[in-house]
């Protein structure tokens, strides 16, 4: 039997080996990483991560593993993972913070798979112009990424007054994620509520006078009733000065969203005994209710 010299044994024996085990570690090493950094149930294996787990399980980021959105360094994981084995920890604390990158990696990706953000009206206000982090609005509680109702008022201490409206989130009219509108509702907005309005005879002609947003007048951020205060904008002169006018609201003769006293019917209401006086002519026509 043939016999290899000791040099080239040698390197054999103790190469061979080598490479085995190298090759099986590595294999198993690179599970061990995979697992580590890649399978969420990594970080269930924590007890502490419960209700954190139970939060993203059951919302719409489930498909997401942990590490596409929590970026921290080698050395930052492994003082956690120690700190965790040891017993350190009693809480998720904040770490691995999600940066902005993250969340535009998917929602503003152009995907279908995902909401697009980038060109709505709210976070092109808030986001872009105003650079507020994504997490401020929609991780005011651990993986709970539909923002709350109350998140507005973090920064915006107005609240909606008006009855019926107040318990209602500021995205039912401030619609965040429409495209190419303002974030401020403008009336179409309004109507889309509102259409019983329409129902009782109230409408907006081609010619009225206001064609401004509703909000210009109905202050639901100001008012417990949505009442107008006419005479924040306007000036009574003439026959407004009168008692019994002044006594009388605006809107018993400027019927609201028309405005204009366009029919005799209008003062025949409270004046019949001039049904007669002057037919057919228009009673401001002689009658002066100067104003601006």
């Amino acid at each position: 039997m043939r016999k290899f010299p000791k040099k080239v044994t040698i390197p054999i024996v103790v190469i061979i080996p080598a490479l085995v085990i190298i090759l099986v570690g590595g294999y198993y090493l690179l599970h061990v990483y995979d697992y580590i950094q890649n399978d969420p149930s990594f970080c269930q294996s924590c007890h502490i991560m419960e209700t954190s787990w139970d939060r993203w399980a059951t919302s719409a980021h489930k498909v997401v593993g942990c590490h596409s959105c929590h970026e921290q360094s080698a050395v930052a994981s492994f003082v956690e993972l120690v700190g965790v084995a040891l017993g350190k920890y009693e809480r998720v604390e904040k770490h691995a913070i999600v940066p902005d990158e993250a969340c535009k990696e998917c929602h503003e990706s152009g995907s279908a798979r995902w909401i697009q953000v980038e060109a709505t009206a709210g976070h092109k206000i808030h986001a872009e112009e105003q650079n507020i982090a994504c997490v401020k609005c929609h991780s005011v509680s651990v993986h709970r990424f539909a923002p709350p109702g109350a998140v507005c008022n973090l920064c915006h201490e107005e609240q909606v007054k008006v009855n019926g409206m107040a318990s209602m989130h500021c995205t039912t009219c401030h619609q965040f994620l429409v495209e190419g509108e303002p974030l401020l509702p403008n009336r179409k907005d309004c109507l889309d509520c509102h259409q019983a309005l329409t129902e009782l005879g109230v409408a907006w002609p081609a010619d009225a006078p206001m064609q401004y947003p509703c909000g210009k007048c109905h202050q639901p951020h100001q008012q417990t009733q949505p009442v107008v205060d006419c005479l924040s904008c306007h000036t009574e002169g003439g026959l407004h000065l009168t008692a019994a006018h002044r006594a009388s609201s605006c809107q018993t003769c400027h019927k609201p969203h028309e405005w204009r006293v366009t029919q005799r019917e209008t003062c025949l209401t409270c004046h019949p005994e001039k049904a007669e006086h002057n037919p057919g002519i228009l009673c401001g026509s002689c009658h002066g209710f100067p104003g601006s």
